[in-house]
């Protein structure tokens, strides 16, 4: 049987949004490969509205990011690579500012951020990182997120669902605002049954941002 369709839109001239741009397979993999390098500690006091926390992944399980390389074979640098030909495919790799190309990155930085359902946001704010696009790949409960670009008035509400992911130039001058408004505490049909193998899924939303950098 077919899997859901995976299409792109384009939000702003450089925010492009991949729906099911990771398979539910290749979800449980990336849940899994989380999980095994997770190190954030857990007997942490519970705030009365639990803010977002990122998790620590790094190799000196003290630090947020794991590093990757362009075509190194990696699960992370995959799931990119796979986000970027959909983008070549729609004529769409080319248009961001950052880049003649977005296939061209030569690292990766990934960064995971766990959100609770239903409290669980994070402020509109422009990300300030010069060379770089963010590939943001989302996991779990589905995000009510909001975009615009510079100069724009129009802000664009959308969900992100388990399997989705949002593509966009993360410099300065793109300017591009984003902000998680809020977490649904239901899924999409991908997003429950990553709950029933990881049951983090059932009450959390995981944004996993992969920094492409040029």
């Amino acid at each position: 049987m077919a899997g859901p369709t995976t299409n792109v839109e384009a939000l702003t001239s450089e925010c492009f949004l991949i729906r099911n741009a990771i398979t539910l397979e290749e979800q449980l993999a990336l849940s899994e490969y989380i999980a095994s390098r997770d190190k954030t500690p857990i007997n942490e006091p519970r705030a009365m509205v639990p803010g977002p926390r990122t998790l620590v992944l790094g190799d000196d399980g003290a630090s947020p990011s794991v590093s990757c390389r362009h075509g190194d074979g990696s699960i992370v640098s995959s799931m990119v690579d796979k986000g970027v030909a959909l983008l070549q495919r729609e004529g769409l790799a080319t248009r961001m500012a950052v880049t003649e190309d977005i296939g061209q990155y030569t690292k990766l930085s990934m960064a995971t951020i766990r959100y609770e359902a239903p409290t669980g946001r994070f402020p509109p704010h422009v990300d300030h990182c010069s060379d770089s696009a963010v590939f943001l790949a989302s996991l779990g409960r589905s995000a009510n997120f909001m975009v615009r670009g510079k100069g724009e008035r129009e802000v664009r509400r959308f969900q992100l669902h388990s399997g989705d992911a949002l593509v966009f130039n993360a410099s300065t001058q793109a300017g591009i605002l984003h902000g998680v408004e809020s977490i649904d505490e239901g899924a999409s049909k991908s997003g429950e049954a990553l709950a029933a193998a990881f049951p983090v899924f059932q009450t959390h939303r995981y944004g996993v941002q992969c920094r492409m950098y040029f």
